[in-house]
């Protein structure tokens, strides 16, 4: 792998390289796949993941009647998990962003044997139960910055003020599984597309000819596309740093355009044929 990343900045060393190992080009690429999905990731991070299941949705556009007279004056929720005076289960029904019902479930010692989508909050986590009441996945209270005390959202004037500060405590619980799946998401995204991109232009490249004379082969090819990521994968990292939405957007671009073309000078090049890229590279 380090002799392909060394040669990945010369075009006639980029096509020397078409012989190799293709075991090295494996490694490369998945390297190099992180390297490319790093500004995005890091931009979601930032952000607090995309939120994929949107559970707080539906209660912002419609706002339910139970919210906030009706919730346990009883109950506090921090980071540090949820603190409570009755063990008594409350139960209240909303609906998520598609407009399916969503039971927002307040059971402080466990034991809710969910049958319908939910949200169930226990001491030291909240689970979320699908529509069929199986339990997929559970986060934990850390990532809430702020307590909410649900008898201070009762005596709130505002009631959008209230409204906000409890979906907020929902939005941040799971800010941490969002950031998580959204990056495994882009990442393996990532992944699949530059695989077909590679595919696709390692096939297109078999088409190139020097003097009427076939120039590589596909398996060639795909080892020439793989070091010709090398760079722009290295300058959407750097650029990544500097940590701006736009320009983490413009990486991806700037990728796809700049490994066709050194893939493609690569191959003039390191063939031989008499242009002006014969210019030491």
């Amino acid at each position: 792998m380090l002799k392909i990343l060394v040669n990945s900045f010369s075009f006639k060393r980029i096509f020397s390289l078409r012989t190799e190992r293709l075991r090295g080009f494996v490694i490369h690429f998945i390297f190099l796949m992180f390297l490319t999905s790093f500004p995005l990731n890091y931009q979601i991070v930032k952000s607090g993941g995309w939120d994929l299941y949107n559970f707080t949705g539906g209660i912002r556009a419609d706002v339910p009647a139970w919210l906030p007279d009706g919730l346990p004056a009883d109950i506090v929720i921090s980071s540090a998990g949820m603190t409570y005076g009755d063990a008594a289960v409350n139960v209240f029904e909303t609906v998520n962003v598609d407009g399916e019902p969503l039971f927002i479930v307040f059971a402080p010692e466990g034991g809710y044997a969910a049958t319908a989508r939910a949200l169930v909050f226990e001491a030291d986590r909240i689970a979320y139960c699908g529509e069929s009441g199986a339990e997929l996945f559970e986060v934990g209270y850390s990532a809430v910055t702020t307590p909410v005390a649900f008898q201070d959202l009762r005596l709130m004037s505002s009631e959008d003020l209230a409204l906000e500060k409890f979906v907020t405590m929902i939005d941040e619980a799971f800010s941490s599984f969002a950031v998580f799946k959204s990056t495994i998401y882009f990442t393996v995204i990532t992944f699949v597309l530059n695989v077909i991109l590679v595919v696709v232009m390692s096939a297109i490249f078999i088409f190139v000819r020097v003097h009427y004379q076939k120039v590589t082969t596909f398996p060639q090819n795909v080892r020439i596309v793989i070091a010709s990521m090398t760079i722009p994968s290295l300058v959407g990292f750097f650029i990544g740093l500097f940590g701006l939405m736009e320009i983490n957007a413009f990486t991806v671009v700037l990728f796809q355009l700049l490994t066709p073309l050194i893939a493609l000078f690569s191959i003039l090049r390191g063939s031989g044929i008499k242009t002006a890229l014969n210019k030491e590279v």
